[in-house]
């Protein structure tokens, strides 16, 4: 897949930032992959199930690998890594559309 619709998840920031990109990606190619590594999985997977559920995105494929990395001493630890691609929902536009008009309704008059 292209850079262009990978995501590459944290665990230092909430699942929601995540979700919030990927709409993004969808609305633009249809597609995105999120990637997690070691204790981002969890954002990984949150991220993936709300996109879903919310009708954005229908999922495509789930994989899980074991990726060995060497520590600051240089010594193998095999972490777990996490990749969701998704795909763009028959339910994406008007999602996306009720949500913009919501968050429009809920700004302050000036």
């Amino acid at each position: 897949m292209d850079r262009k619709n990978e995501v590459r998840v944290s665990h230092g920031k909430p699942h929601t930032v995540y979700v919030g990109a990927s709409k993004e990606i969808l609305k633009e190619t249809g597609s995105v992959e999120l990637h997690g590594l070691g204790e981002a999985n969890s954002n990984v997977v949150r991220a993936a199930e709300m996109l879903c559920s919310l009708g954005y995105a229908v999922l495509d494929k789930f994989e899980t690998f074991s990726v060995s990395e060497p520590d600051r001493n240089q010594i193998l630890r095999v972490r777990n890594k996490v990749v969701i691609k998704l795909v763009r929902g028959p339910n994406f536009e008007k999602a996306y559309n009720d949500f913009k008009s919501s968050k429009e309704t809920k700004k302050p008059d000036s």
